[in-house]
């Protein structure tokens, strides 16, 4: 009998360490889709991808994961594209030291580190094998640090882009451990990852001094993309669904990030915003 085709779909491939994620995919003959708001540069990933292997199916979506129209837009052609989805990585984000806000009318930190991929992965769950191997990896951050400011989500009162940010990432955390623990996804594992202090764009609009820190304090791509690959390699039955990684093991993180309580509240406050673009139920229990 052959092989099954392993599909991967992926956002944030297209900079930083992403890439290198991307290229290992390649390599381990998965075929690969991915989310990306600038064809220009889907292309050049893609160009680039087929000089190791010319043989990869490789494909992209335009997608913009600032706008929840965007979003179901994009899930329609991933629909068209992918008969089922085996890997998810989650790997957007966004670290801005402004307030910004987006067509939705929400701060873009949190819509696109937080809410989009929420959104994304409910609008396409059901192309996720119910089998003991598939995989949602969140990309987090080691600076996840502080609580959730429920009566102020967005920081409209007092923005700040350091908060924001952290915040963005505890919800991740919270929310990855939350549906790891619930009956609905039981067939998926869910992981979420700290790449480390990376020399990424990520802070390309910080002050010169934030700028000079990631400069110099940050690893090599490769470094930042060793614990995604891990978890990708790895059978789910030798990891641990709802854990947080860090240099290619579970490591302990913030004490708000193991409050399923507070999870549970987020996920409500999650499911207000999407629900009009959601287009199916998005009960946990």
């Amino acid at each position: 009998m052959p092989q099954k085709e392993q599909i991967a779909l992926m956002t944030g491939a297209t900079s930083g360490f992403g890439k290198i994620i991307a290229q290992h995919l390649v390599q381990k003959n998965y075929s690969l889709f991915f989310l990306a708001r600038s064809e220009e540069k889907a292309k050049q990933l893609i160009e680039s991808l087929n000089k190791g292997n010319p043989q990869a199916n490789i494909d992209f979506i335009i997608c913009d994961l600032s706008s929840f129209h965007s979003i179901v837009e994009a899930s329609h052609s991933i629909r068209e594209k992918c008969p089922h989805i085996d890997l998810l990585i989650l790997n957007a984000g966004l670290w801005n030291f402004e307030f910004q806000e987006t067509t939705d009318g929400i701060e873009e930190t949190l819509q696109v580190n937080l809410l989009s991929p929420i959104l994304l992965f409910l609008k396409i769950r059901d192309l996720i094998p119910v089998n003991t191997n598939s995989k949602v990896i969140f990309t987090a951050s080691g600076l996840h640090q502080g609580e959730i400011q429920f009566n102020d989500l967005e920081f409209r009162n007092k923005f700040s882009g350091f908060k924001a940010y952290r915040q963005s990432k505890l919800g991740v955390i919270l929310i990855t451990r939350l549906l790891a623990k619930h009956s609905e996804f039981s067939s998926i594992s869910f992981y979420s990852v700290h790449p480390g202090i990376v020399k990424t764009d990520l802070g390309k609009n910080a002050n010169w001094i934030s700028r000079t820190i990631f400069r110099l304090m940050g690893s090599s791509l490769e470094s930042g993309a060793k614990t995604h690959i891990r978890l990708i390699d790895e059978l789910a039955g030798n990891l641990t669904s709802g854990e947080y990684y860090a240099n290619c093991q579970i490591t302990k993180a913030s004490k708000e990030s193991y409050d399923l309580e507070k999870a549970e509240k987020l996920f409500d406050i999650i499911k207000g915003y999407i629900k009009p673009f959601s287009g199916s139920s998005t009960k946990t229990s």
